[in-house]
Order: structure tokens, then sequence, then C-alpha cells
């Protein structure tokens, strides 16, 4: 059957980057995103305890309920202000899971139901290792389905999606259409952007899967069966993701024959395009193509509202078995902070909606993003010197601190070991916290004496109107 063209009015956004062990310097699994929405949409990081429910309690998701767990685990999660489920997260189990949007032939669907992020918390909540969490979303997607609007207020924006999950043990991608899929395990190093990668070989799919592609019209049964061939949508928005899954290879290709590190993931999630064709002209907001680090502008309009990268050690402890580094707005502009499994987020960092509030981490991060970007190849080097100092500042420090907890894990001292990792943690927060309030301080005075690159004040200015952001223009 011909189908005709669905028409994209989608902002394609997000890059994540999964390293398996036998890839990693540390000998165990490293996953890495940016997770990119809309401009003004704050993105708290908080921590959930497990609990304990009713039998035949129910859970109301973003759009719609489904049955509750009897028993939901704890979680750390980055979660858009209005929305039930996160763009990425982590467990105490240490399954961490990052979803991407992406669009197909088959139109997502526009009705209420279960978003990507509303699927990848339940997968959190319920799933002890990467693939019983992929289990569980599959069991709630073909259950409920995916769909509803994605972006706030904005029903028209719909997509499928696609899950990179990971524990200690083994990375799974799986990738999605309608209620459809497939998943694959990962070995090596693999990045993913916005678009459909699973080929011929895949490990699992649902069941008539080749057939429903057949059906719609997007599968030749006397050709072997290519997830990604028959299900992608080819238009310029959709294929967007396209140059940055190949600058991903790129900066890959350039790291040489050798493993990788959080730091290497660092590097390709602050990306855009430099030393390339397509180097943005003016600094990262005057961009030709979308990079892999987004600055809310065309032609994917959507900015860097988060980032991670979960890094696992070796599974002695629950509470020393991974470090989810986590950033806020671009993390160009912006400054990495290590968590532990040990239940705790500083509370400012989960606060925020979509207009200013000064006492948001979020907005920090936001005004300081937007600062930078009045001459961004000038004041994003002042942001580099002194991340290159926190950044060994806080390496050194997390690594003291898990060794010492390791040792008092030993002995047998958790509330020690608890006690210490939560002060890591702290430490580096307050330290962010004083450099982003510096640097703030340090480029609103020198733009109140030097004025501003004119290319961008409009759209500065209309975001300020927009969301009471207070930085002079």
């Amino acid at each position: 059957m011909y189908r005709k063209k669905e028409i994209c009015h989608c902002t394609p956004s997000c890059d994540t980057v999964a390293v398996e062990k036998s890839a990693a310097v540390s000998g165990f699994n490293i996953l890495a995103k940016n997770s990119d929405r809309e401009t003004d949409e704050c993105q708290n990081l908080k921590f959930f305890p497990a609990e304990k429910h009713a039998p035949g309690e129910m859970v109301k998701c973003t759009y719609i309920e489904v049955p509750q767990a009897e028993q939901t685990y704890a979680m750390i999660g980055s979660q858009p202000w209005w929305i039930w489920g996160f763009e990425m997260g982590i467990n105490e189990h240490g399954v961490c899971i990052g979803n991407e949007a992406d669009w197909s032939e088959i139109p997502a669907q526009k009705e209420e139901a279960l978003l990507g992020m509303d699927l990848l918390r339940l997968g959190l909540e319920r799933g002890r290792t990467a693939y019983q969490a992929m289990h569980v979303i599959i069991d709630h997607l073909e259950k409920y389905g995916q769909g509803g609007g994605c972006a706030y207020m904005n029903p028209d924006d719909n997509y499928h999606n696609t899950f990179m999950i990971s524990d200690s043990e083994a990375i799974w991608l799986l990738e999605t259409v309608d209620r459809h899929w497939a998943a694959k395990r990962i070995k090596g190093i693999y990045p993913i952007s916005n678009l459909y990668t699973i080929g011929e070989e895949y490990d699992e799919c649902s069941e008539g899967l080749a057939e429903y592609a057949a059906a719609n019209g997007l599968h030749d049964p006397k050709r072997p069966f290519d997830f990604s061939k028959s299900f992608v949508l080819l238009n310029t928005r959709t294929l967007s993701g396209y140059p940055r899954e190949c600058r991903a290879h790129e900066i890959i290709r350039g790291f040489g024959n050798r493993k990788y590190t959080g730091e290497d993931m660092w590097t390709i999630l602050r990306d855009h395009f430099e030393g390339s064709m397509l180097e943005p002209r003016w600094g990262a907001a005057a961009t030709l193509a979308a990079g892999i680090c987004m600055h809310g502008c065309e032609p994917g309009p959507c900015q860097s509202a988060a980032s991670m990268v979960t890094e696992y050690r070796k599974p002695d402890f629950k509470m020393t078995k991974f470090v989810y580094w986590a950033s806020m707005a671009p993390p160009c502009s912006s400054f990495a902070i290590p968590f532990f499994n040990v239940g705790y987020v500083p509370e400012a960092m989960g606060r925020g909606t979509n207009k200013y509030s000064a006492d948001s981490f979020w907005w920090k991060a936001k005004r300081l993003q937007v600062d930078v970007e009045a001459d961004h190849p000038k004041y994003v080097q002042w942001i580099r010197e002194e991340r290159r100092y926190l950044d060994g500042l806080f390496h050194q420090a997390s690594e003291r601190a898990l060794q010492a907890a390791d040792m008092l894990l030993k002995q047998g001292n958790e509330k020690s070991a608890e006690e210490l990792l939560k002060g890591c943690t702290d430490e580096c927060f307050e330290r962010a916290n004083a450099s982003m309030d510096m640097l703030i301080e340090k480029i609103e005075a020198d733009i109140k004496e030097n004025g501003t690159d004119v290319f961008r004040v409009k759209n500065h200015q209309a975001f300020i109107e927009k969301t009471g952001l207070p930085v002079p223009v």
C-alpha cells in the first residue's frame, strides 16, 4: 500500500553515546546523553525514593494511568518540569536509561498515551537489570501505546522513541515504532542521534514486525527486512540527526585506536562541529546545522537542557557501583557534578518551571548560557578555563570519596560512607554554584561595557520577555 509522506513538524534533538565495557579504559560500561528540549523548559534533577504500593493501586503518568508496581526502586531522574517521566536517569540497581525521539513513515500517535519519558521512568522504577527494564518498557508500550504531545502545550509535537539502556554488565538499544520494536545488545562504542540505526541484525523484535512494515508498504518480502530502512522518515528535518551522528563517529575516530573514558564522552557532548565545514561562523549560537551541543536556534530550535555521563565501577558495594555525572543547560557552558548511589540530590537542582526563578540551579545555568552567547568565542574561553580547573578538582574529589567510602564499607560503616559521598556531591555543587555566580557577574559586567553580538539580540530579547530572565542585552 502507498502511504502519503508524513509532514514533520518535529524538532529533532538528543544525542546518546554508549560504551560497552570491552571498549572502555576502566573496563566498565559508560552511558552518556545530551537531553535537548525547548529553550524555556527547565529540566530538574531529583531523587525519588523506593516505595511500596498497595495491590491494585494506579499511578498517573503524564497523560494516562497505569497499574502501579507493588515495589518501585529508588532513582535519580532528569525530569522536564511538566512531565511525570524522565529524559534520563539511573536507579538504585545501576540501571541507566536515556531516550531519543524518532520519526517514521508510520505517523506517531497524537492521542494521549504514554510518553517516551514515562516509559523510561517505568523502566527505572521496575527494572533490576537493563534487560528487565527494557522489557518493562516493551510490555507497557505494547499494552498502552506511546503518544500525546511531547512539548508543553503543543499536541502536535509527537514522536516514536528509542531507548539506550545500560547496567554494569550489558547495554541494550531498543527502537520503537508505534507499538512495534526491535532490540539489539550493544558491543563497542555506539552513538545515536534521532535516527533509527538497527538494520537487518537484531536480537529481539515484536511479533509480526516485518509483516507490519510490509502491510504499510514499507518492506518488500523479497528482500531482507531492515528496521531502519523500512521505518525511517526521510526529510530534511528528521535527517538533521544524521550529521550529528556522523560527527560523533568523526570525533571517535579522532580519539585514535584506543579505548574510551568518561571525559571522552564530555568531548562529544560539548561539540559544535568545531574544525569542520559545519563549524558555526560566530560561535555555537550561529549554526548552519544543529550540533551535538545545541543552543536553541534553527534549523533545530532546541537546546541541550541537561547532560549526563554515567560511569560504572567495580560492583563490590551497591553504594559505590557508579558515578552519575550531571550538568544543566548546554554542557559547553556548565559544569558536571558527581552523584552517587546514596539517594541524594541537592534540593536546588530540583526547582524550576518555564519561568525564571532565582532559586533554581537550572535557571542559573540557563542565565550563564545566555550570557555566554552574547559573544560566544570570547566568553566560552572564560568558561573553559574555569571548567578545566573544576573538572580536575571534582574528579579528584570523587575518586578520593569513592576510595574512602569503599574502605568504610569494607569495615561495615555504611552510614559514614553515605555521609562522605553526600558531602562530596555537596562540595562540588557549592563550588560549581560559586563559579557560575562569579562568571555571570563577570560576563554581565563586560556586556554592559562592551555590548553584545547583534545577531543574537532579537532571540534573547524575545526569550527574556517570555521567561523573565534578568540579563543585559
